[in-house]
């Protein structure tokens, strides 16, 4: 006969995933009861559970004893490719580690955001992860007095907060400069969501590259987008409509900078022959457009990776942030090409 004490000290994620046939995904989502899971594969995982003796939030060892064995996520759109990317990184981390996560979203509403990270702290969570946002630097220090935290594209520091900065105004001059040695000048920047820090330190990596190449930056070709395919082709749609001239475009990520393709498309203006375009994040859809996106790479899994390696690492007493990502790169591809006057 099984001894069941055991097979509930080594029993993980993994094994109850295992036993029940399904993926360990399904069973952290199963627990955290923050996405639909079917009748079929919640009575798999009860019987694995059961058989194994697993109990969710479980942990050896008398300093763990007050662990829930659950992370917070704060994203702001799940269903983004970005997000995503991140959130598959995040998760293979804690689950080969143990833990469950909690997914919560801000949809780019500080408000929201606030109400979001208040539920993570009604659940017990054991430390969070913050994915950007419009949280001032502010509230997530006062934040970080209640919880450990991880927050990502800032640069904070408190007695339990780390961030991991991402090179935004690095990888906006690598684009913009890229359009500028293929002979373009009149160059559009959509911006990301009001109000946000990529989209800001972006903008100004854009406003650097024109400057220090001897251009002005005509606020006429700054449009105001939000990160998403719809306020590509909005902004865009607002510059033909204004009829103003511009031979290339800069664009805050790769959603963005598939919504102005569109409209370019419609507009009868070809990409890369009449109008070059490139984004940001390369995020995996983008290779397979068509014509595949020229962008600016910025290690969205790592990204993720590093940030559930530094909270467990603060969870366990670690003082510093000693895991990097590699840099942000150029990904040249088939949406841009010389300027011909």
């Amino acid at each position: 006969m099984k001894d069941k004490n055991k097979l509930e000290q080594r029993s993980t994620v993994y094994d109850v995933a295992a036993l029940a046939g399904v993926s360990p995904s399904t069973v952290s989502r199963f627990m955290n009861q923050t996405t639909y899971v079917s009748d079929a594969k919640r009575k798999q995982i009860q019987a694995a559970m059961i058989e194994l003796g697993y109990k969710p939030g479980q942990q050896t060892g008398a300093s763990a004893s007050s662990r829930t064995m659950t992370i917070g996520v704060l994203v702001q759109d799940p269903d983004s490719p970005f997000y995503s990317s991140i959130l598959n990184g995040i998760e293979e981390v804690l689950l080969a580690q143990g833990y469950s996560h909690i997914i919560v979203t801000g949809h780019w509403n500080s408000e929201e955001e606030m109400e979001s990270m208040q539920l993570l702290l009604s659940r017990s969570v054991d430390g969070i992860i913050i994915v950007t946002g419009g949280l001032s630097d502010e509230q997530v220090v006062e934040f970080s007095k209640k919880r450990p935290i991880v927050a990502l594209g800032r640069e904070l520091e408190a007695a339990r907060l780390r961030s991991i900065k991402i090179e935004n105004s690095v990888g906006a001059y690598m684009a913009t400069n890229h359009l500028i040695q293929l002979g373009h000048r009149e160059i559009v920047h959509i911006k990301g969501a009001e109000g946000h820090p990529d989209a800001q330190q972006r903008y100004e990596g854009y406003c650097q590259a024109m400057e220090h190449a001897g251009l002005p930056v005509k606020l006429q070709l700054v449009e105001q987008g939000d990160f998403t395919e719809q306020g590509g082709f909005d902004a865009v749609q607002r510059l033909l409509t204004n009829k103003r001239q511009f031979s290339a475009i800069f664009a805050s990520n790769d959603l963005t900078a598939h919504g102005a393709m569109l409209a370019l498309y419609k507009a009868k203006r070809p990409v890369p022959e009449r109008v070059s375009v490139i984004g940001f994040d390369d995020v995996p859809g983008s290779a397979f457009f068509i014509p595949p996106l020229t962008t600016v790479r910025q290690p969205i899994f790592d990204t993720g990776y590093a940030a559930a390696l530094t909270i467990l690492d603060m969870l366990n007493g670690g003082a510093s942030n000693n895991f990097r990502i590699p840099p942000v790169e150029l990904v040249k591809r088939e949406t841009t090409q010389a300027h011909i006057l």
